[in-house]
């Protein structure tokens, strides 16, 4: 049976490599399908084996795992990127570039795993024992990191959602959104709260998220999905009806939620 995530490794030392495949190969839902000992392979065995997860370290000869990420994510390639190296003070500039999770070395094996599946779950995730210095950097930074869709400046405290709101131009399909609805709560695992709209006009739809969870996390299952064609903060036409807005804000709901609004437009059938 296939199982549910698929890794790449990327490290210039084989022992490391070969100590990740035994320790991880270990878990019932992981599968390492490659090893790669330096960035210019990685790239083309990624776009081959379609990983989940690309476990990777930092400093290796060549390009180097912070540069790796970025041309990875420019690529839109598939896979979520964890680091997992020796140096803690790569921390923010790692997260730009579009890490998903970074780890340090001395992680155990249950800590590893743990954080595997919750990156491929759309969580972002940072080793505990990561000093302040770094963490007060990647903070001053705004905490967050590029995927695809930059993310605007904002304060730390809103670069987390509790409640998503996706907004869709017309023509819509009924059954196309219908379809649409049930991916994303699959996605999310949670239950549309409202849908305001009409075939003729614009659509929005809400969903409540189980945690609060980074923005840059929410964009990335978003841009993830293949019914999709095109996600950003901003409308394509770039103009947005008060009116409408006021009628999605009308809809009771929990006015304490912090709720954040993406402009998403389906393919065509």
């Amino acid at each position: 049976m296939e199982k549910e995530i698929r890794i790449l490794l990327v490290d210039d030392h084989q022992v490391v490599r070969e100590g990740l495949q035994h320790m991880l190969g270990q878990e019932e839902d992981m599968e390492i399908v490659g090893q790669c000992a330096n960035g210019e392979e990685a790239l083309s065995q990624v776009e081959m084996l379609s990983p989940n997860i690309v476990l990777m370290d930092i400093k290796m000869p060549g390009i180097d795992g912070i540069e790796l990420t970025r041309r990875l994510k420019e690529r839109k390639l598939p896979g979520n990127i964890i680091m997992l190296t020796l140096y803690d003070e790569y921390l923010a500039q790692a997260m730009e570039a579009g890490a998903a999770g970074y780890l340090l070395k001395d992680t155990k094996r249950a800590e590893l795993a743990q954080a595997i599946r919750q990156v491929h779950h759309g969580e972002m995730v940072i080793s505990d024992s990561i000093t302040a210095k770094p963490r007060i950097e990647y903070e001053e930074r705004g905490g967050k990191r590029a995927k695809g869709t930059s993310l605007p400046e904002q304060d730390a405290s809103t670069t987390m959602a509790e409640e998503v709101q996706m907004v869709m131009p017309p023509p819509i399909d009924a059954k196309q959104l219908m379809r649409f609805i049930s991916r994303v709560e699959e996605l999310f695992q949670s239950r549309i709260l409202q849908m305001v709209g009409s075939w003729q006009g614009d659509t929005a739809i809400s969903i409540p998220l189980i945690r609060a969870t980074p923005l840059a996390s929410i964009l990335s299952k978003l841009e993830e999905m293949p019914e999709i064609e095109t996600v950003g903060e901003q409308p394509l036409t770039g103009k947005v009806d008060p009116k409408f807005f006021r009628k999605t804000e009308s809809v009771p709901r929990m006015k304490t939620r912090v709720q954040k609004t993406f402009f998403v437009t389906l393919k065509n059938n």
